[in-house]
């Protein structure tokens, strides 16, 4: 349901653990959009695919399409997608999610070579609850697998024209060759070996004739069915060299390559790669040669050449027949195992309407003090906005309308003082309805604030300076109604030990008062408004609006 930005950090002559081939873990990939068609018994997918690393991936949900249509559901809590069909006999995983693989629409990614974020082995895949063994990752909100999945799981073979660049699954045209994957690679074609490592290395083995051998080492380990991988470079770098650039304000700054090569790493879930690459240009594109390897891949492709791992094949067909079992949780309030209150919603014709629990609500607030808290799902009141995924409600400034399609089911009338700050709560057609300050005005009513939320609210901007190293910091005051009138900059030198932990103490830097938690930086307002960078607002009159569960109930509207 989230999604991020995620960069590599590596540094010369440092070892960067690319960890497992069975854990998620979130890659920058060089990737072709739509080079291979796919055509499945002779009818042509409009599925996205793409082209990493020699293989063509595919979104599960395409599958499914291939399939006449079968069904994709998906489990959050078990981080399962199954394709097709419940036996009889079986039970469900876990509580399927309403917002399938299958509810979204697809944009038609544009043919282009280009870089992309991409999360790695996020589900296990399934079909017909039957486990299939795939590569996986996660990309603008789809799932994709190697097109040697697809195949295996549709139980039809694969064709590929080299002239038209289409991959044929099923019916084969005259002239066409039989590929069993466009993934497979023989010894003889990578020719790829291993030699013994040493001194630090001791006890891992060095992969020889891969690609890169001039820039890099790597090294992996194989426990049982985990696979380690390490990556040195070797290239020679003077990484002590100045590298002269300009920041966002147009002050140039110098700085180490070793300094950038970290700032890279640590502020990459900050800045864009377009940004760095526009900032820094070579020297951010010889960073990502390095950073950006996919040695996972490579590492893999040796080990199941030389039947060190077994290749992750599938002789699971899909079976469009099977007879299924259509399991849908009971209404009303339950648990999920971690203990988190889940609200089962059914509308008034008794239609499944999704599973939702506190944090859906856009103004949820996660541990925040109760007198500041909207009200909460668990304690029995539905936000507008999942309403809204039950039915069409419009709010006005003196009426809620409900609609089911076209037929409106309740008008509820508000108050002519409802807009104002000290009404609180009201009553309409015995439904009660609380009312909560959304703070979208830029209100500010807490101690500390982090940084996320102080440019939201503020406008104020931050910025890495490097002046003197990778911790150097600053952040710039909001534009005043004088357009001549200067704006305010702070610069800050951070704990250098906050790049590498998630949490700090609160500290004082040039006045400012700042601490960091669960890797997040917060300020403390008092400091922000001594040094004129925020405005205490006292009022607001932005609101949302909030349901009691039992009224809707009640009223029929909630089954």
């Amino acid at each position: 349901m989230k999604k991020w930005l995620v960069g590599i950090s590596a540094a010369v002559v440092l070892l960067a653990p690319q960890g497992s081939i069975f854990a998620a873990t979130s890659k920058n990939m060089q990737v072709y959009f739509n080079k291979v068609n796919i055509v499945v018994n002779g009818q042509a997918s409009a599925s996205n695919t793409i082209l990493y690393d020699g293989s063509t991936y595919v979104p599960i949900r395409n599958i499914a399409e291939m399939m006449k249509d079968l069904p994709v559901t998906f489990y959050p809590n078990e981080k399962i997608a199954n394709i097709g069909t419940i036996p009889v006999g079986q039970q469900e995983p876990g509580v399927p999610s309403v917002q399938t693989d299958n509810s979204k629409n697809d944009v038609r990614e544009q043919k282009r070579d280009t870089e992309i974020n991409a999360v790695f082995d996020t589900i296990t895949l399934m079909v017909n609850l039957q486990k299939v063994e795939a590569n996986n990752f996660l990309y603008n909100g789809r799932t994709y697998v190697p097109l040697r999945a697809v195949s295996n799981i549709l139980g039809l073979g694969v064709a590929y024209d080299d002239a038209t660049a289409t991959a044929y699954i099923g019916t084969v045209p005259e002239g066409i060759t039989i590929k069993p994957s466009d993934s497979s690679k023989s010894p003889e074609a990578s020719g790829m070996y291993h030699v013994p490592a040493h001194g630090e290395m001791n006890g891992w083995n060095l992969l020889k004739g891969h690609p890169y051998e001039d820039m890099t080492e790597i090294y992996y380990q194989v426990n049982g069915s985990m696979v380690l991988t390490q990556v040195k470079d070797i290239r020679n770098m003077d990484m002590d060299e100045l590298i002269t650039w300009v920041d966002d304000d147009g002050r140039t700054i110098r700085n180490t390559r070793r300094d950038i090569h970290k700032f890279f790493g640590s502020f990459s879930n900050q800045y864009t790669s377009s940004w760095f690459s526009s900032k820094f240009g070579d020297v951010y594109a010889d960073y990502l040669k390095v950073s950006a390897l996919n040695a996972n891949n490579l590492v893999d492709q040796y080990l199941y050449e030389t039947g060190q791992l077994e290749v992750p094949e599938s002789q699971v067909t899909l079976k469009p027949n099977t007879p299924t079992i259509e399991a849908t949780p009971d209404s009303g309030y339950n648990k999920y195992g971690d203990g988190t209150v889940v609200f089962y919603a059914y509308d008034r014709s008794g239609t499944y309407k999704g599973e939702f629990i506190d944090s859906d609500d856009k103004y949820y607030v996660k541990n925040a003090d109760e007198n500041s808290h909207p009200p909460k799902l668990s304690d029995g009141w539905i936000s507008l906005g999942i309403l809204q995924n039950i039915y069409q409600v419009s709010y006005q400034d003196t009426q809620i309308v409900i609609k089911q399609g076209t037929e409106e089911v309740v008008r509820l009338p508000l108050p002519s003082n409802w807009n104002q700050i000290d009404v609180r709560e009201t009553t309409s057609s015995n439904i009660r309805i609380k009312k909560y300050d959304t703070g979208i005005n830029k209100q500010i009513t807490e101690a500390w604030i982090d940084e996320d939320t102080l440019k939201e609210k503020t406008g104020v901007r931050f910025a890495f300076t490097g002046k003197t190293g990778v911790d150097d910091y600053a952040l710039t005051a909001p534009p005043t109604k004088n357009s001549t009138e200067k704006q305010i900059t702070l610069e800050l030198k951070l704990p250098s030990h906050w790049n590498t932990s998630s949490s700090g103490d609160a500290t004082e830097i040039n006045g400012l008062h700042i601490k960091k938690e669960n890797g997040k930086r917060y300020f403390l307002v008092k400091d922000l408004e001594k040094f004129n960078f925020i405005t205490p607002i006292k009022e607001s009159k932005d609101f949302t609006v909030y349901f009691k569960v039992d009224d809707l109930t009640a009223a029929g509207l909630l089954k």
